[in-house]
């Protein structure tokens, strides 16, 4: 009887081994497929670029057009830095986020009607609340930027910070906000969202959202964008699991990004009494609406992130997660990025 029930045992441990060892190799594949993913992404978004502004100085020697920079008069390779932005930045980007979704639909079981663009199972309160709290987390990271960001400048060191300035052609500002208010959420929870979350979700709600805001936070290839995409992505991958659909997420994702930009505008209007009563306004109302989604939704969400971590701890499969070769890349790909362009930067100031 006792022989018998060591081999039970043992028979027992070892199944768990097995489970454990299958689970390690496929959440190490799914985050490595990601890793590649988005390091085709990354890549592509700048050799597009890169494509585009040959492509400029070509058909300036063939039409024998002057492709000249002069920076005084914002021309660069002979055309206006409206058009330069758009035609090398935003363009690129939105090719790149297409192209990093066709990919994710031909390597994951993820469909985009049937698992993606889902009917809202959520209430519109909870919606409407969830949309405003982003303000809320916006102003949170920040706070935790302008922190981390003092303490780096304390050393003389140059942030290098993403040009969102508004273009002043009036075909070029209306470009730069349908992409930074429109089709960039969309396209952005498409990928975040919808296939990286989606497709984490086997492993625990929370492995998802950890996982999806942690490539969110990356995604952008800079320190300035480094804590709000992982705050906002935790807001967001929550309202994306409780309705069953990324179009809620979506909402509140257009909604971050246009208030934002719209603090922006407003700022530039010079009228300090307006600018006054809006950053109040905004700062009451997202505190306001933070608070209340917390003290609403709170509970829901520690309920809803509960998973099962008898076969890997939740901190094991987010490791995992990023331990293939592909993920490693990607790893090692932005720290180069990030870190190179901060160095070259701060030699060009010097």
């Amino acid at each position: 009887m006792e022989m018998a029930g060591e081999e039970m045992i043992n028979g027992f441990e070892q199944e768990i081994e097995n489970t454990q060892l299958r689970l390690k190799t496929d959440i190490k594949k799914t985050g490595g497929n990601f890793g590649r993913m988005l390091l085709i992404l990354a890549i592509s978004t700048y050799a597009i670029g890169l494509i585009i502004i040959l492509i400029i100085q070509i058909k300036g020697r063939i039409l024998g057009i002057d492709t000249t920079t002069n920076k005084e008069l914002n021309i660069i390779f002979g055309i206006s830095q409206d058009k330069y932005n758009f035609l090398v930045g935003y363009l690129p980007c939105m090719i790149a986020d297409v192209i990093a979704i066709i990919i994710a639909i031909k390597t994951t079981k993820i469909k985009l009607k049937a698992d993606i663009f889902t009917q809202n199972k959520s209430s519109k309160a909870f919606i409407l609340l969830g949309t405003i709290s982003c303000i809320g987390t916006g102003m949170i990271s920040s706070i935790i930027y302008f922190v981390y960001s003092t303490i780096i400048k304390n050393y003389g060191i140059i942030i290098p910070e993403p040009d969102f300035s508004f273009p002043t052609q009036s075909i070029y500002l209306i470009l730069f906000l349908i992409y930074v208010c429109l089709l960039g959420p969309i396209l952005e929870e498409i990928i975040f969202r919808g296939f990286i979350l989606k497709s984490m979700q086997k492993y625990g709600n929370l492995t998802a959202i950890i996982v999806s805001s942690i490539l969110f936070s990356m995604f952008h290839l800079n320190l300035v964008q480094f804590v709000n995409p992982v705050i906002m992505g935790i807001i967001l991958g929550f309202i994306t699991i409780k309705s069953k659909s990324i179009v809620p997420s979506i909402i509140a994702h257009i909604f971050n990004n246009s208030m934002a930009f719209t603090a922006v505008g407003i700022s530039l209007l010079k009228m300090p009494v307006v600018g006054s009563i809006f950053s109040v306004t905004y700062f009451l109302v997202g505190t306001l609406a933070l608070t209340l989604f917390i003290i609403k939704y709170g509970k829901e969400f520690f309920e809803l992130i509960k998973e099962n971590t008898i076969i890997l701890k939740t901190y094991e499969k987010v490791r995992y997660s990023f331990s293939g070769l592909w993920a490693l890349t990607y790893i090692t790909f932005y720290v180069i990025f990030v870190a190179g362009f901060m160095i070259l930067t701060n030699v060009i100031k010097s």
